[in-house]
């Protein structure tokens, strides 16, 4: 696979619209169905916001790089930050419960939607700084 989309983008929060729209328009013009291009969109978009939040600790002036490639049938995403590592426990699948609508709150389900949407997630933290997400997943036929 070759890489067909780096983007280096700084940690603000505000900026994340403009990647989801760069991410949307890269999977359309890659033929990918609608209905997965948002699903696709939702995740990478979580795994940013994650890394924002969590790693960053919400400093906007960091910066995060996303690379998007293509193989036959094959998309890849990596999402790296050069924040607080994260514990692997982080990453691990859980089943999906609905919640109790009276213990409603932000945060606890992107590391899950990432599971749902990609085929494959691998998460390799750093050793004194950085994570790197890799998502897997089938596309086309």
């Amino acid at each position: 696979m070759d890489d067909d989309l780096r983007l280096e983008v700084r940690s603000d929060p505000r900026l994340l619209g403009c990647v989801r729209s760069l991410v949307r328009s890269w999977l359309e013009a890659r033929g990918v169905g609608a209905e997965k291009v948002e699903e696709l969109v939702l995740a990478i978009d979580e795994g940013c916001a994650n890394a924002i939040r969590h790693s960053y600790r919400g400093d906007c002036h960091r910066s995060l790089e996303l690379v998007m490639r293509t193989g036959p049938g094959v998309l890849e995403v990596r999402l790296s930050d050069h924040g607080v590592p994260c514990p692997p426990s982080v990453f691990e699948q859980r089943p999906l419960e609905a919640p109790d609508p009276g213990e409603l709150r932000p945060g606890g389900l992107g590391v899950q939607l990432m599971h749902r949407t990609f085929d494959e997630v691998v998460f390799r933290p750093g050793g004194e700084t950085g994570n790197c997400v890799i998502l897997r997943t089938r596309i086309g036929e």
